[in-house]
């Protein structure tokens, strides 16, 4: 088969059987260079886990992101694509690495006795928790039930991170985190660690600047015009998102960012925790909604510290 016929192939099914053969290879190829401790939940680089990653590209990039007219466009023959296929492989490895916060809080719970506590049900490739003797049936949340997750592990506490340290705070202690699965367990009568992941990310996203650090390694990829674009259209929403919030949520966005409890921050703006935790589910859930929601994953971390800068440039009168 010729790599016209690959086209031909594409053009006739999107992705077809070679394309994604070659999809296959070149993230097995890509991924063995990367630790699967940092890059696949610890697990090793299996065939399962391989086909897991090259599902992940071609879901988020080359579909949902519309990346797959791209190669094709730019590729002209199977080497040169496979070159941009790695390069797409190599987007949502280093996403995964912006996300090794979550990453090691669910090995952290996999490392507990949940069989002690729980009854524990093979759910496809993931786990099911639920009650024991409850004989709930495996199911996955809806995205509602996964923001009333979030909202409802908000008041378990979180552990400050230190700026200067070299290592990124554990989030939970150990016995918090114990907790947080129990609420989540008590919560939907329920509930699949692949769920619990998703609450984790939902409630931890816009908290990049306290959990997560800037990792050079994540910036070695060269530019392309598409994400100098992303850039320049990121940049302009987050300073008209800046100007347009009140001072408030800008104070509170920041001394959160900053680790200060609710209680602390309540306090400083002479108001009460009850106020103080409604500004704060507010502005978050703008953050999400009006700024992280529109930028793509690989620009996450930056679009969190300019955020931030400008919001303190704007309520240091610097602006």
């Amino acid at each position: 088969m010729s790599y016209q016929d690959l086209l031909d192939e594409c053009e006739r099914d999107g992705i077809g059987s070679r394309f994604w053969n070659l999809l296959l290879a070149v993230a097995g190829r890509v991924a063995r260079r990367y630790p699967p401790e940092v890059y696949n939940d610890a697990e090793q680089w299996s065939v399962e886990a391989i086909q897991d990653l090259a599902q992940d590209v071609a879901l988020y990039r080359l579909l949902h992101e519309n990346q797959l007219e791209y190669v094709l466009s730019l590729a002209t023959d199977e080497d040169s694509l496979s070159r941009l296929l790695a390069f797409q492989v190599r987007r949502v490895l280093n996403h995964r690495r912006s996300r090794t916060v979550v990453d090691r809080l669910l090995t952290r719970i996999r490392q507990f006795d949940l069989a002690a506590e729980f009854q524990l049900t093979a759910f496809g490739s993931d786990q099911f928790l639920s009650p024991s003797g409850s004989g709930r049936e495996p199911a996955r949340l809806s995205d509602a039930e996964i923001r009333r997750g979030s909202t409802l592990i908000n008041p378990i506490p979180r552990l400050v991170s230190n700026p200067t340290a070299e290592r990124e705070s554990r989030v939970y202690s150990r016995s918090d985190l114990m907790e947080l699965v129990r609420v989540l367990v008590e919560e939907f009568n329920g509930i699949s660690l692949g769920d619990v992941r998703r609450i984790l990310e939902t409630t931890l996203t816009v908290w990049l600047p306290t959990i997560l650090r800037d990792h050079e390694e994540d910036h070695v990829e060269q530019s392309t015009p598409e994400l100098e674009a992303q850039r320049s259209e990121m940049r302009t929403a987050i300073s008209g998102f800046v100007t347009g919030l009140s001072s408030v949520h800008r104070v509170v966005l920041l001394g959160k960012a900053q680790g200060l409890s609710d209680s602390e921050l309540a306090s400083r703006l002479n108001r009460s925790r009850p106020w103080l935790a409604d500004r704060k589910h507010e502005v978050l859930e703008m953050v999400e909604r009006d700024v992280i929601a529109d930028v793509p994953s690989v620009l996450h971390d930056e679009a969190a510290r300019r955020l931030l800068e400008e919001a303190a440039t704007l309520e240091s009168g610097d602006g």
